[in-house]
């Protein structure tokens, strides 16, 4: 199991020791860095970005809150505030506190504020893990078009898209050269898609850009794309500059 990387800081060694020394006690705890000053403090944090961190308050040169307010919001600990003084409690938890220990603390209390810390901790891992999950599913779906056929369902990588056509009351679908009829407007489709990767040229047809293979130039300012299968489409009036925009160079006079 992962342990939760802890930095101390306080202007009072016996403070610090006495911190270090309760937590060293905590098989799920590692301390890190100790720091005498909030400058120090925050340089450790950017450079060792630990989980969490216990703030003396009144320190020289930065105080704990200070240190913690003028680093990016990205960079925070979750962090438990000490100091021998009650009164700057609300600025602590205006930055979202842990918890603020009053000295001299108790045992007990001390490991109140650790267990607070650790299911904080855990909240914004298993946050992280699933945002992490969410961006990896969003790019599959985004890599692959499933389209249900009675009882079936025919699954395409979108890399092997080579072009996508209005037919009736679904569309074909060429994909490396085999083409497939499906019940699906187009315009379903291509809500589904990767707009940066898919683009429409004409009200019929959907392509796959990086499937374009050349672009002719034809009378009256008219240009014709051929695709990597050989198949050529006249490209729309109305869709020549969201072509250009994905395609630099092609010039639309």
């Amino acid at each position: 199991m992962k342990r939760i990387r802890t930095l101390i800081a306080d202007d009072e060694p016996l403070a610090r020791e006495g911190i270090a020394a309760l937590l060293r006690t905590d098989g799920e705890i590692e301390v890190i860095a100790t720091c005498a000053d909030g400058r120090e403090a925050q340089q450790q944090i950017l450079e060792h970005k630990p989980d969490l961190a216990f703030l003396d308050v009144e320190m020289p040169v930065l105080d704990g809150i200070e240190a913690l307010q003028q680093l990016p919001a990205a960079a925070w600990p979750a962090a438990v505030f000490v100091t021998a003084y009650d009164h700057y409690a609300l600025r602590a938890f205006e930055l979202n506190a842990v918890d603020y220990l009053v000295k001299p603390f108790r045992e007990a209390r001390f490991r109140e504020a650790v267990a607070k810390a650790k299911a904080l901790i855990q909240r914004r891992s298993l946050g992280d893990i699933e945002r992490q999950l969410s961006a990896l599913f969003a790019q599959l779906q985004q890599s692959r078009l499933t389209f249900k056929v009675g009882r079936n369902h025919l699954i395409f990588s979108t890399a092997d898209i080579v072009w996508i056509e209005a037919d009736g009351d679904g569309v074909k679908l060429c994909e490396n050269g085999h083409i497939h009829f499906v019940r699906e407007s187009l315009q379903a489709i291509e809500q589904r898609l990767n707009a940066d990767q898919f683009t429409r040229v004409h009200r019929s047809f959907l392509i796959n850009v990086a499937r374009v293979r050349k672009i002719s130039g034809l009378v009256y300012g008219e240009h014709e794309l051929v695709m990597s299968d050989g198949v050529k489409i006249r490209l729309g009036r109305a869709f020549r500059d969201k072509l250009k925009n994905l395609l630099p160079g092609v010039s639309n006079r």
